[in-house]
Protein backbone atom coordinates (compact mmCIF):
# COMPACT_ATOMS: atom_id res chain seq x y z
CA UNK A 1 0.00 0.00 0.00
CA UNK A 2 1.37 3.45 -0.75
CA UNK A 3 2.44 5.92 1.90
CA UNK A 4 0.48 8.96 2.71
CA UNK A 5 3.42 10.96 1.44
CA UNK A 6 3.18 9.23 -2.50
CA UNK A 7 -0.30 8.83 -2.39
CA UNK A 8 -2.59 10.55 -5.15
CA UNK A 9 -6.06 10.52 -4.76
CA UNK A 10 -7.54 8.67 -7.51
CA UNK A 11 -10.22 11.08 -10.27
CA UNK A 12 -13.45 9.23 -10.29
CA UNK A 13 -15.04 9.63 -13.67
CA UNK A 14 -18.89 9.32 -13.58
CA UNK A 15 -20.89 8.70 -16.81
CA UNK A 16 -23.90 10.34 -16.65
CA UNK A 17 -25.37 9.96 -20.25
CA UNK A 18 -26.51 6.62 -18.98
CA UNK A 19 -28.77 5.33 -16.44
CA UNK A 20 -32.31 6.47 -15.48
CA UNK A 21 -33.85 9.78 -16.17
CA UNK A 22 -31.02 10.12 -19.41
CA UNK A 23 -28.32 10.16 -17.10
CA UNK A 24 -29.85 12.29 -14.35
CA UNK A 25 -29.62 9.75 -11.28
CA UNK A 26 -25.88 9.37 -12.33
CA UNK A 27 -25.50 13.42 -11.83
CA UNK A 28 -26.97 13.45 -8.80
CA UNK A 29 -25.04 10.72 -7.33
CA UNK A 30 -22.00 12.03 -8.26
CA UNK A 31 -23.33 15.44 -6.83
CA UNK A 32 -23.83 13.60 -3.41
CA UNK A 33 -20.95 11.65 -3.53
CA UNK A 34 -18.56 15.28 -3.93
CA UNK A 35 -20.50 15.98 -0.73
CA UNK A 36 -19.32 13.34 1.28
CA UNK A 37 -16.28 12.07 -0.25
CA UNK A 38 -12.74 13.70 -0.24
CA UNK A 39 -11.90 12.44 -3.87
CA UNK A 40 -12.16 14.52 -6.77
CA UNK A 41 -14.72 13.59 -9.15
CA UNK A 42 -15.27 14.07 -13.62
CA UNK A 43 -19.13 14.18 -14.44
CA UNK A 44 -18.86 13.25 -18.35
CA UNK A 45 -21.76 14.27 -21.03
CA UNK A 46 -23.31 17.04 -22.49
CA UNK A 47 -21.60 20.12 -20.70
CA UNK A 48 -24.55 22.83 -21.45
CA UNK A 49 -27.03 20.26 -19.65
CA UNK A 50 -25.01 19.48 -17.06
CA UNK A 51 -24.11 22.97 -15.82
CA UNK A 52 -27.86 23.61 -16.40
CA UNK A 53 -28.61 21.16 -13.99
CA UNK A 54 -26.07 21.34 -11.38
CA UNK A 55 -27.55 24.85 -10.98
CA UNK A 56 -29.97 23.27 -8.81
CA UNK A 57 -28.57 20.16 -7.19
CA UNK A 58 -26.02 20.79 -4.17
CA UNK A 59 -22.71 19.66 -4.56
CA UNK A 60 -19.01 20.55 -3.93
CA UNK A 61 -17.58 22.50 -7.03
CA UNK A 62 -14.40 22.00 -6.06
CA UNK A 63 -14.20 18.57 -6.27
CA UNK A 64 -16.79 18.31 -9.16
CA UNK A 65 -15.58 19.21 -12.47
CA UNK A 66 -17.52 19.19 -16.02
CA UNK A 67 -16.18 16.57 -19.13
CA UNK A 68 -18.08 17.53 -22.88
CA UNK A 69 -18.62 14.93 -24.42
CA UNK A 70 -19.79 15.07 -28.18
CA UNK A 71 -22.45 12.78 -29.11
CA UNK A 72 -23.21 11.83 -25.78
CA UNK A 73 -26.68 10.81 -26.43
CA UNK A 74 -25.29 8.21 -29.35
CA UNK A 75 -22.37 6.45 -27.10
CA UNK A 76 -19.89 9.76 -26.74
CA UNK A 77 -20.37 9.63 -23.32
CA UNK A 78 -18.73 6.02 -22.25
CA UNK A 79 -16.39 6.75 -24.71
CA UNK A 80 -15.31 10.12 -23.60
CA UNK A 81 -15.16 8.90 -20.28
CA UNK A 82 -12.60 5.48 -21.22
CA UNK A 83 -10.76 8.05 -23.09
CA UNK A 84 -10.22 10.39 -20.19
CA UNK A 85 -9.06 7.12 -17.84
CA UNK A 86 -6.58 5.85 -20.15
CA UNK A 87 -5.05 9.44 -20.12
CA UNK A 88 -5.07 9.78 -16.17
CA UNK A 89 -3.26 7.01 -14.72
CA UNK A 90 -5.23 7.71 -11.59
CA UNK A 91 -8.58 6.99 -12.11
CA UNK A 92 -11.85 4.87 -12.10
CA UNK A 93 -14.76 5.07 -14.34
CA UNK A 94 -18.36 4.66 -12.84
CA UNK A 95 -20.73 4.05 -15.60
CA UNK A 96 -24.23 2.39 -16.06
CA UNK A 97 -23.84 1.92 -19.72
CA UNK A 98 -25.20 -1.56 -20.81
CA UNK A 99 -22.43 -4.26 -20.13
CA UNK A 100 -21.78 -5.50 -23.84
CA UNK A 101 -20.64 -1.62 -24.50
CA UNK A 102 -18.85 -1.58 -21.44
CA UNK A 103 -17.01 -4.66 -21.81
CA UNK A 104 -16.45 -3.80 -26.05
CA UNK A 105 -15.90 0.14 -25.60
CA UNK A 106 -13.47 -0.62 -22.34
CA UNK A 107 -11.73 -3.50 -24.19
CA UNK A 108 -10.68 -1.09 -26.92
CA UNK A 109 -9.40 1.93 -25.17
CA UNK A 110 -8.08 0.39 -22.02
CA UNK A 111 -5.21 -2.06 -21.82
CA UNK A 112 -5.23 -5.19 -19.72
CA UNK A 113 -2.99 -5.79 -17.23
CA UNK A 114 0.04 -7.83 -17.87
CA UNK A 115 -0.60 -11.62 -17.51
CA UNK A 116 -4.33 -11.27 -18.18
CA UNK A 117 -5.95 -12.28 -21.34
CA UNK A 118 -9.95 -11.55 -20.58
CA UNK A 119 -10.86 -9.01 -18.26
CA UNK A 120 -13.79 -10.35 -15.12
CA UNK A 121 -16.87 -9.05 -13.86
CA UNK A 122 -17.06 -9.15 -10.36
CA UNK A 123 -20.30 -9.57 -7.99
CA UNK A 124 -20.60 -9.91 -4.58
CA UNK A 125 -23.09 -12.25 -2.48
CA UNK A 126 -23.84 -12.84 0.84
CA UNK A 127 -23.45 -15.81 2.50
CA UNK A 128 -23.50 -17.62 6.13
CA UNK A 129 -20.20 -17.64 6.77
CA UNK A 130 -18.58 -14.15 8.10
CA UNK A 131 -14.83 -13.65 6.57
CA UNK A 132 -11.91 -11.60 7.64
CA UNK A 133 -11.41 -9.57 10.26
CA UNK A 134 -14.53 -7.09 10.01
CA UNK A 135 -16.70 -10.46 9.62
CA UNK A 136 -17.46 -9.35 5.84
CA UNK A 137 -20.87 -11.14 5.03
CA UNK A 138 -20.08 -10.92 1.48
CA UNK A 139 -18.29 -13.68 -1.09
CA UNK A 140 -16.82 -13.01 -4.82
CA UNK A 141 -18.02 -14.15 -7.55
CA UNK A 142 -16.45 -13.75 -10.95
CA UNK A 143 -17.23 -14.05 -14.08
CA UNK A 144 -20.74 -12.68 -14.14
CA UNK A 145 -20.98 -11.91 -17.71
CA UNK A 146 -17.68 -10.61 -19.33
CA UNK A 147 -16.64 -14.16 -20.59
CA UNK A 148 -19.08 -16.66 -21.67
CA UNK A 149 -17.10 -19.45 -22.35
CA UNK A 150 -13.72 -19.07 -20.15
CA UNK A 151 -10.49 -21.59 -20.76
CA UNK A 152 -8.95 -23.23 -17.77
CA UNK A 153 -6.32 -20.71 -17.63
CA UNK A 154 -8.42 -17.92 -18.08
CA UNK A 155 -9.87 -19.68 -15.21
CA UNK A 156 -6.62 -18.96 -13.01
CA UNK A 157 -6.44 -15.50 -14.01
CA UNK A 158 -10.09 -14.62 -12.69
CA UNK A 159 -9.28 -17.03 -9.49
CA UNK A 160 -5.71 -14.48 -9.12
CA UNK A 161 -7.54 -11.48 -9.65
CA UNK A 162 -10.20 -12.32 -7.21
CA UNK A 163 -8.32 -13.16 -4.80
CA UNK A 164 -6.01 -10.24 -4.10
CA UNK A 165 -9.47 -8.04 -4.72
CA UNK A 166 -10.88 -10.06 -1.94
CA UNK A 167 -7.80 -9.57 0.22
CA UNK A 168 -7.77 -6.01 0.06
CA UNK A 169 -11.65 -5.35 -0.05
CA UNK A 170 -12.68 -7.86 2.12
CA UNK A 171 -9.11 -7.84 4.89
CA UNK A 172 -8.99 -11.55 4.58
CA UNK A 173 -5.64 -12.57 4.15
CA UNK A 174 -5.56 -15.81 2.53
CA UNK A 175 -9.20 -16.07 0.82
CA UNK A 176 -10.41 -19.05 0.05
CA UNK A 177 -11.23 -20.11 -3.91
CA UNK A 178 -13.76 -22.37 -5.09
CA UNK A 179 -14.38 -23.41 -8.75
CA UNK A 180 -18.12 -23.67 -9.36
CA UNK A 181 -18.99 -26.99 -10.93
CA UNK A 182 -22.19 -28.95 -11.63
CA UNK A 183 -20.76 -30.90 -8.82
CA UNK A 184 -18.46 -31.32 -6.16
CA UNK A 185 -17.02 -34.80 -7.54
CA UNK A 186 -14.10 -34.34 -9.28
CA UNK A 187 -14.78 -37.13 -11.55
CA UNK A 188 -18.00 -36.05 -12.85
CA UNK A 189 -16.96 -32.70 -13.92
CA UNK A 190 -16.25 -31.55 -17.51
CA UNK A 191 -12.80 -31.90 -18.60
CA UNK A 192 -11.96 -27.48 -19.38
CA UNK A 193 -13.17 -27.62 -15.22
CA UNK A 194 -10.64 -30.35 -14.16
CA UNK A 195 -8.00 -28.41 -16.05
CA UNK A 196 -8.89 -25.75 -14.19
CA UNK A 197 -9.07 -26.88 -10.79
CA UNK A 198 -5.44 -28.34 -11.34
CA UNK A 199 -3.89 -24.87 -11.94
CA UNK A 200 -5.57 -23.19 -9.36
CA UNK A 201 -4.30 -26.63 -6.67
CA UNK A 202 -1.27 -26.01 -8.07
CA UNK A 203 -1.19 -21.90 -7.78
CA UNK A 204 -2.58 -21.75 -4.39
CA UNK A 205 -0.16 -20.50 -1.95
CA UNK A 206 0.24 -17.58 -0.14
CA UNK A 207 -1.94 -15.82 -2.19
CA UNK A 208 -5.05 -17.78 -1.65
CA UNK A 209 -5.75 -21.66 -0.59
CA UNK A 210 -8.01 -23.77 -3.37
CA UNK A 211 -11.14 -24.94 -1.47
CA UNK A 212 -11.70 -27.14 -4.77
CA UNK A 213 -15.36 -27.76 -6.39
CA UNK A 214 -18.21 -26.36 -5.10
CA UNK A 215 -21.47 -26.51 -6.31
CA UNK A 216 -25.40 -24.23 -6.24
CA UNK A 217 -26.30 -26.26 -3.24
CA UNK A 218 -23.82 -24.88 -1.37
CA UNK A 219 -22.35 -21.38 -2.29
CA UNK A 220 -24.71 -19.26 -0.01
CA UNK A 221 -23.14 -21.24 2.60
CA UNK A 222 -19.59 -19.46 2.39
CA UNK A 223 -17.57 -22.27 2.21
CA UNK A 224 -15.34 -20.01 -0.46
CA UNK A 225 -14.37 -16.14 -0.59
CA UNK A 226 -14.29 -16.45 -4.15
CA UNK A 227 -15.84 -18.07 -6.86
CA UNK A 228 -14.66 -18.47 -10.07
CA UNK A 229 -17.18 -19.33 -12.97
CA UNK A 230 -17.52 -18.87 -16.64
CA UNK A 231 -19.33 -15.39 -17.28
CA UNK A 232 -22.66 -17.69 -18.13
CA UNK A 233 -23.29 -19.17 -15.21
CA UNK A 234 -21.72 -16.35 -13.05
CA UNK A 235 -24.43 -14.25 -14.38
CA UNK A 236 -27.29 -16.67 -14.25
CA UNK A 237 -26.37 -17.36 -10.43
CA UNK A 238 -26.24 -13.79 -9.31
CA UNK A 239 -29.27 -12.89 -10.96
CA UNK A 240 -30.86 -16.42 -8.95
CA UNK A 241 -29.09 -14.86 -6.09
CA UNK A 242 -30.78 -10.99 -6.24
CA UNK A 243 -34.07 -12.30 -7.12
CA UNK A 244 -34.24 -14.43 -3.86
CA UNK A 245 -35.55 -12.07 -1.27
CA UNK A 246 -37.90 -10.74 -3.95
CA UNK A 247 -39.15 -13.92 -4.03
CA UNK A 248 -39.80 -14.97 -0.48
CA UNK A 249 -41.36 -11.72 0.12
CA UNK A 250 -43.66 -12.40 -2.70
CA UNK A 251 -44.36 -16.01 -1.23
CA UNK A 252 -44.35 -14.58 2.09
CA UNK A 253 -47.29 -12.38 0.94
CA UNK A 254 -49.18 -15.16 -0.62
CA UNK A 255 -48.66 -17.21 2.92
CA UNK A 256 -49.80 -14.18 4.54
CA UNK A 257 -53.45 -14.60 3.35
CA UNK A 258 -54.38 -17.48 4.87
CA UNK A 259 -55.56 -17.15 8.64
CA UNK A 260 -53.26 -19.99 10.31
CA UNK A 261 -50.04 -18.26 8.97
CA UNK A 262 -50.61 -14.38 9.42
CA UNK A 263 -48.89 -14.57 12.78
CA UNK A 264 -45.86 -16.58 11.61
CA UNK A 265 -45.37 -14.57 8.40
CA UNK A 266 -45.93 -11.27 10.79
CA UNK A 267 -42.68 -12.79 12.25
CA UNK A 268 -40.31 -12.92 9.73
CA UNK A 269 -41.55 -9.42 8.49
CA UNK A 270 -38.63 -7.81 10.06
CA UNK A 271 -35.97 -10.91 8.56
CA UNK A 272 -37.31 -10.61 4.72
CA UNK A 273 -36.37 -6.60 5.09
CA UNK A 274 -32.85 -7.41 6.46
CA UNK A 275 -32.59 -9.90 3.33
CA UNK A 276 -33.69 -7.40 0.71
CA UNK A 277 -30.92 -5.29 2.27
CA UNK A 278 -28.59 -8.08 1.91
CA UNK A 279 -29.22 -8.72 -1.64
CA UNK A 280 -30.09 -5.36 -3.16
CA UNK A 281 -26.96 -4.70 -5.37
CA UNK A 282 -27.53 -1.07 -5.06
CA UNK A 283 -25.86 -1.29 -2.49
CA UNK A 284 -22.50 -2.64 -3.14
CA UNK A 285 -21.35 0.25 -5.42
CA UNK A 286 -21.39 -2.23 -8.85
CA UNK A 287 -19.66 -4.68 -10.93
CA UNK A 288 -16.14 -4.30 -10.64
CA UNK A 289 -14.51 -5.08 -14.08
CA UNK A 290 -10.97 -6.73 -12.75
CA UNK A 291 -8.26 -7.17 -14.88
CA UNK A 292 -7.56 -3.83 -16.99
CA UNK A 293 -5.24 -0.95 -15.91
CA UNK A 294 -7.83 1.18 -14.99
CA UNK A 295 -10.58 0.18 -12.52
CA UNK A 296 -13.85 0.31 -14.06
CA UNK A 297 -17.24 0.07 -11.97
CA UNK A 298 -20.30 -1.10 -13.83
CA UNK A 299 -23.84 -0.35 -12.32
CA UNK A 300 -27.22 -1.68 -14.25
CA UNK A 301 -29.23 0.91 -16.37
CA UNK A 302 -32.06 0.88 -13.26
CA UNK A 303 -28.97 2.62 -10.84
CA UNK A 304 -30.74 5.34 -8.73
CA UNK A 305 -28.16 7.91 -6.85
CA UNK A 306 -28.09 5.32 -3.86
CA UNK A 307 -25.81 3.03 -6.33
CA UNK A 308 -23.58 5.77 -7.68
CA UNK A 309 -23.05 7.35 -4.47
CA UNK A 310 -21.61 3.84 -3.25
CA UNK A 311 -19.97 3.19 -6.56
CA UNK A 312 -18.16 6.40 -5.82
CA UNK A 313 -17.13 4.80 -2.33
CA UNK A 314 -15.88 1.44 -3.66
CA UNK A 315 -13.77 3.30 -6.65
CA UNK A 316 -12.20 5.73 -3.49
CA UNK A 317 -11.76 2.47 -1.30
CA UNK A 318 -10.27 1.02 -4.00
CA UNK A 319 -7.87 3.52 -4.22
CA UNK A 320 -7.07 3.94 -0.64
CA UNK A 321 -6.17 0.56 -0.69
CA UNK A 322 -3.79 0.27 -3.47
CA UNK A 323 -5.84 -2.54 -4.67
CA UNK A 324 -4.97 -1.70 -8.63
CA UNK A 325 -1.23 -2.19 -8.41
CA UNK A 326 -1.82 -5.19 -6.12
CA UNK A 327 -3.67 -6.80 -9.27
CA UNK A 328 -0.95 -5.41 -11.57
CA UNK A 329 1.86 -6.87 -9.33
CA UNK A 330 0.12 -10.26 -8.77
CA UNK A 331 -0.83 -10.79 -12.82
CA UNK A 332 2.38 -10.74 -13.55
CA UNK A 333 3.42 -13.53 -11.79
CA UNK A 334 0.72 -15.67 -13.34
CA UNK A 335 1.81 -18.97 -14.02
CA UNK A 336 1.74 -19.73 -17.25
Amino acid sequence: MRSAAEHTRTTILVDVTHGLDAGHEALEGAALASLNLDTPLCVVGDEPRITRALQEIPHDAELLRVIHAEDAEHGGGLRTTLEHAAALPCSTVVTAAARYRVLQDARDILPLLPGVTRPALAAVYPTVRLRGERDDPFALLLDVGAQLDSTAPVLLEHAILGAVYARLISENETPRVALLANTSQEDAIPPRLAEAAALLAEAAGERFTFAGLTDGSRILLGDADVVVSDGYSGELLIRTIEGFAATAEQLLARAGKRFRWRMGVSMLGGGIEALRELTDWQNYGGAPLLGLARPVITLQSGARRRAFVNAARLAAKIDRLDVQRALDDATRDTPR
